[in-house]
């Protein structure tokens, strides 16, 4: 069975294939035989800029086109993921996301244990400690959601529970604001949100217990979980936080170091040229 990433690298006003692109690179430093996949707009797959071929084996198109056009929020295109990958054994990761010296086997042997579907219910700060669910899962602990990190998905497209999950996830993703207004009562997201949505489906289906794995490299940099004692904290962590990321990709933020783990950085101004020169220098390195 073929079995590879996938990732959504779909264009706006800004370049924002430019991301999928060091996902890719990051994952094909640590296993340089992996296969990983580009899913864009219908239509538009002729239209990634050539620089970026070297880093996907395939690109795909959504089949059913950006169902997102209008709001803008990509990640509603989720649903479709099951149609667009060439992949009989996926995992989906978000494009904001770098792979730093992960075993990419061990990683699928992880995910794969479930019944053809998996999301990890365990997530890291940059600390290394667990992020703090009460700051991260707000919404989801208010109505006893499930709480588990959808910037990474694992399924198998002929496994019954991934075709339900991804069946329900349809109506669920395209019309989220529906979805808020009946399920969703006193408190909500001030906006789309996807992995309060893919909870909610998770929810719907009552099949958390069948799909939860507990990741212990994956790490997600959304501040206000990261247990800081400052509440007045902005956007993005690279305005708060000094952070280094070495030549041998170990991310250094503050006194702590990431040496090894799936990265969800969250924030677009970090990944600088200098950071996919470092990739693209492993790369090269593994290659020898």
């Amino acid at each position: 069975m073929s079995k590879g990433f996938v990732t959504l690298g779909i264009n706006t006003e800004k370049d924002m294939i430019r991301y999928s692109y060091g996902l890719a690179l990051s994952i094909k430093a640590s296993d340089p035989s992996a296969e990983i996949c580009l899913i864009v707009d219908h239509g538009k797959a002729d239209l990634v800029p050539s620089k970026y071929f070297h880093a996907f084996d395939y690109i795909s198109e959504l089949p059913f086109g950006n169902t997102a056009y209008k709001d803008g929020f990509h990640g509603m295109n989720l649903w479709q993921l099951i149609h667009a990958t060439p992949f009989d054994e996926t995992i989906y990761v978000d494009y904001d996301t770098l792979f730093n010296s992960v075993n990419i086997e061990l990683l699928w042997d992880q995910m794969s244990t479930t019944n053809g579907f998996a999301v990890s219910t365990l997530a890291r700060t940059f600390r290394n400690t667990v992020v703090n669910y009460n700051k991260y899962f707000d919404i989801e602990l208010h109505y006893n959601l499930p709480t588990n990190f959808n910037n990474l998905i694992y399924f198998n497209r002929s496994s019954p529970l991934a075709i339900e999950w991804f069946k329900m996830a349809d109506p669920v993703f395209q019309n989220w604001r529906d979805v808020y207004s009946k399920l969703l009562n006193d408190k909500k997201p001030l906006s789309f949100n996807k992995n309060v949505l893919a909870n909610i489906v998770t929810h719907l289906l009552d099949v958390n217990n069948e799909i939860t794995v507990n990741l212990n490299n994956l790490y997600d940099l959304d501040l206000r979980s990261q247990w800081l004692w400052n509440e007045d904290i902005p956007v993005n962590w690279t305005e708060m936080l000094n952070y280094w990321y070495t030549d041998d990709m170990k991310l250094i933020i503050e006194n702590h170091s990431i040496n090894t783990g799936i990265v969800h950085y969250r924030d677009k101004t970090f990944l600088t040229e200098e950071i996919l020169d470092v990739v693209r220098a492993k790369i090269n390195t593994n290659s020898r």
